[in-house]
């Protein structure tokens, strides 16, 4: 059973057995009334219906989950997907459950350093991917048909990128478009796909202008087959500044055999090992972030060598059934 506030994957659920029960929970005061409301409903319905064990995803659900699980007795797992800043709530009462998830290492030292949480509560479990999907190239035929859609069939090389358009320019679009500028007069026919939707598009757009390369650059949205675009990327490009807790696209990107170029920030490096899975550059540095790339557009025996290498890291470190068998073993960890 998933109970939440709904949302555009709820149609996912049905075919695959899951339950959705909606509750109120679309705030990210943690305690708001509304969280109160919800707990209150939820258990009620739990005294009908029983479950072994809750797990919890977000500083709300945690919330919500400790309370339950002191009302009803039922164990609870808690995942932490980031890193949080210290405010009263946490401190007073952190919500860890009887085992906490982190997806990195990163998370956890955080949790352990800044949260003061017990390294024994502590399960440490990356986050995973269906690898064989990620794996299967798209039609050559729907390529092409996306290659004109997005004007793509001059442009050689293609380096691409992929994410939420954020304020505040957590993910580093901005530098890789800067960094993409600077690699113009040696590639002149560079074609920069960028995949995603946010705030920060318009501003993305500006600064494309503003470089001379708004000509070359393709904003393209959201893409529901995200193998598409990769499939069509020479390289791809993970330029966040912010200390990713994980880096779901960049997992993606290398399970799709894609070169890969990262900035070296948060749990990046558990993910790639420099010049053997992928390419590792400074942090919010666009010339280092310009001469990794460069490096792997020139030398293509190198950039097909760590494609070769990602992807088979991530069929063995990040797979879902690995994902899959290590969360079953912590819920029944909380259960015994």
């Amino acid at each position: 059973m998933i109970a939440s506030d709904g949302g555009e994957r709820l149609s996912e659920l049905a075919p695959i057995g899951a339950e959705h029960w909606e509750y109120p929970f679309h705030t990210s005061v943690e305690f708001s009334p509304q969280v109160f409301w919800g707990a209150y409903q939820l258990a009620k319905r739990l005294k009908h219906q029983p479950v072994d064990v809750i797990h919890a995803h977000t500083r709300v659900a945690q919330v919500v989950a400790a309370r339950l699980s002191m009302q009803l007795g039922i164990s609870y797992v808690a995942t932490w997907h980031g890193i949080y800043g210290s405010n009263l709530g946490r401190a007073l009462w952190p919500c860890a459950g009887d085992r906490t998830i982190a997806i990195s290492e990163m998370v956890s030292r955080h949790l352990l350093e800044d949260v003061g949480l017990s390294e024994e509560k502590i399960r440490r479990v990356y986050n995973g991917v269906d690898t064989e999907y990620y794996s299967i190239h798209p039609d050559s035929v729907l390529l092409m048909e996306y290659r004109r859609r997005w004007q793509l069939s001059e442009c050689r090389p293609v380096i691409g990128a992929i994410g939420r358009l954020a304020a505040g320019g957590v993910k580093g679009f901005d530098l890789f478009l800067r960094a993409a500028a600077l690699l113009v007069p040696e590639f002149p026919d560079l074609g920069i796909l960028l995949v995603g939707e946010g705030p920060r598009r318009s501003y993305l757009e500006h600064l494309s202008r503003e470089l001379g390369i708004d000509k070359r650059v393709r904003f393209v949205g959201i893409v529901n087959d995200i193998r598409i675009p990769l499939a069509l990327m020479d390289l791809f490009v993970f330029s966040s500044r912010w200390p990713e807790a994980f880096g779901l696209t960049l997992v993606e990107a290398m399970a799709a055999g894609r070169p890969v170029v990262a900035t070296k920030t948060g749990a990046v490096p558990e993910i790639i090992r420099h010049g053997s899975d992928g390419w590792l550059v400074e942090p919010d540095n666009v010339s280092s972030l310009a001469e990794g790339i460069r490096q792997l557009l020139k030398d293509r025996e190198t950039a097909d060598r760590l494609a070769k290498s990602g992807q088979q890291r991530a069929r063995e470190k990040f797979h879902v059934d690995r994902f899959v068998s290590e969360i079953e073993a912590v819920y029944r960890e909380v259960i015994r």
